[in-house]
């Protein structure tokens, strides 16, 4: 599974299993949790931090089962092994990349990943040797690169760092910077056969680096535009580098990407810009208002957009998640304020549940997530829904299996957020207040038997705050 957001809790009772490597929390720890196949039961869970402030924001798992882990640390004892590549703290909050064993109870390795000033893994993909790609945002002047890689430089403000550990977390097999003069920031990371890195974020910078021949090589404006660079194997050049985006803002909340056989990558988030680039044929070539969703489909050698569609309502949607079945379809969620966000008849909640959240007169329409399957083409909804309660919810993570069913998690301040017969946890534990809401796992059997609007389980599965 790619990013679930801010993957941390301050609970001190969030449910943990017996043997699982920490099972005590020692500050604002990240979480890494295994459901069992059915919902019903914890495979493992446990701790992951030290004393400070640890976040987790992606996550990965390879075919032995062992997940990898990255995101931010403030803490000078995060849990590192030994002979990993970094064990020290080296600024006020370094990425961290941690490899956790298949039953969970054990570091295969742990390792800090940063300089002197503020770093953040956002991203991260494993090959099937079991090496890791990390992609974040850095502010660090030094933060380490490799020779020979493709930007030894720091270029302002935040850059863009795209690093690949090798199988033993012990050392770097590249590490570069990509980025411009200004801001580059909320990276996600896919491989495609080769071991070819393709990256996509947010970029202020009307410098970023671009490729001859891209679909895109002018920065279009607003205070960002989503990027999209694909890196060689070696990590020294550029595939290719393009801007994707329209006169307003692009992905200010973040984006996803997700690579097919062919090469071929598919892009969501949210614009702002009621002229970014679609495609006639496409589902929806109309912008709604205040801010849609995007998908976007761009070919192999990054110069053609093969569909790029909105997707909403005329309130504030917007991307968060991206994934494909074998066929091609591409399934999305994110969160929607639209009453009227497109759903499909089968859908198994056609109805947005929200009411008014916020505080007079700071109010908004409560959000609730969405899960929406696109056509291979890019032209039509095979599947599109609600799912939420009363208050704000959050879809920020969502995969697929090879039966068709889509795995979504995110937050949810709902009491009454929808449960199953049976689920792991059915009670929202989270109380009231902004700063306090429960992790959520759906899994919703799309296109799949026994109907599309099937809800194979869904349960509340942690306690957050």
């Amino acid at each position: 599974m790619r990013p679930t957001s801010w993957g941390e809790t301050e609970s001190s009772d969030f449910p943990t299993t017996p043997g699982a490597f920490d099972r005590a929390r020692s500050g604002t720890n990240a979480f890494v949790t295994k459901l069992n196949a059915a919902g019903s039961g914890l495979v493992y869970s446990t701790f992951l931090g030290g004393s400070s402030i640890d976040y987790g924001l992606a996550i990965a798992v390879d075919e032995s089962g062992a997940a990898y882990v990255t995101g931010g640390t403030g803490s000078d004892d995060f849990p590192t092994t030994a002979g990993a590549f970094g064990t020290t703290l080296s600024g006020m909050r370094d990425t961290f990349v941690t490899k956790l064993n298949g039953v969970g109870n054990g570091l295969v390795y742990s390792t800090l990943l940063g300089g002197s000033d503020t770093d953040n893994g956002y991203g991260i993909a494993v090959d099937g040797s079991g090496a890791a790609y990390v992609t974040g945002g850095t502010y660090s002047s030094n933060f380490p690169t490799t020779v020979a890689a493709l930007d030894r430089t720091h270029n302002g403000a935040s850059d863009v760092f795209v690093t690949k550990v090798n199988p033993a977390g012990s050392a770097l097999v590249y590490s570069t910077f990509l980025g411009g003069s200004s801001g580059d920031f909320d990276n996600r990371i896919a491989l495609d056969g080769s071991g070819a890195a393709y990256v996509t974020g947010r970029t202020g910078s009307a410098n970023f680096p671009t490729t001859v021949g891209a679909f895109d090589t002018i920065y279009n404006g607003g205070s960002s535009d989503t990027f999209v660079t694909k890196l060689n194997a070696a990590g020294i050049g550029l595939v290719y580098s393009t801007f994707l985006g329209g006169n307003d803002t692009e992905c200010f909340n973040g984006c996803d990407i997700v690579v097919d056989e062919s090469g071929a990558a598919y892009v969501t988030g949210e614009t702002s810009s009621a002229n970014y680039p679609t495609i006639a044929g496409a589902f929806d070539t109309t912008y709604g208002g205040r801010g849609d969703v995007f998908v976007t489909k761009l070919n192999a050698a990054g110069n053609v957009l093969i569909y790029s569609t909105f997707v909403g309502g005329p309130q504030w949607d917007s991307g968060r998640s991206i994934a494909l079945d074998r066929s091609g379809g591409a399934y999305i969620t994110g969160l929607t304020e639209s009453s009227n966000f497109p759903t499909t008849p089968d859908a198994f909640d056609t109805t947005r549940n929200g009411g008014i959240c916020g505080s007079y007169p700071y109010t908004f329409p409560c959000r609730d997530i969405f899960v929406t399957k696109l056509n291979a083409a890019g032209s039509g909804l095979v599947y599109s829904t609600y799912l939420g309660g009363s208050d704000d919810d959050y879809g920020y993570g969502i995969v697929t299996d090879r039966g068709g069913a889509a795995y979504i998690t995110g937050r949810t301040y709902s009491s009454d957020f929808p449960t199953t017969m049976g689920a792991f946890d059915t009670t929202h534990a989270g109380g009231s207040g902004r700063d306090k809401w429960d992790v959520f796992v759906a899994k919703l059997a799309v296109g799949a038997v026994p109907t599309p609007g099937w809800q194979v389980y869904l349960p509340l599965i942690v306690r957050n705050r």
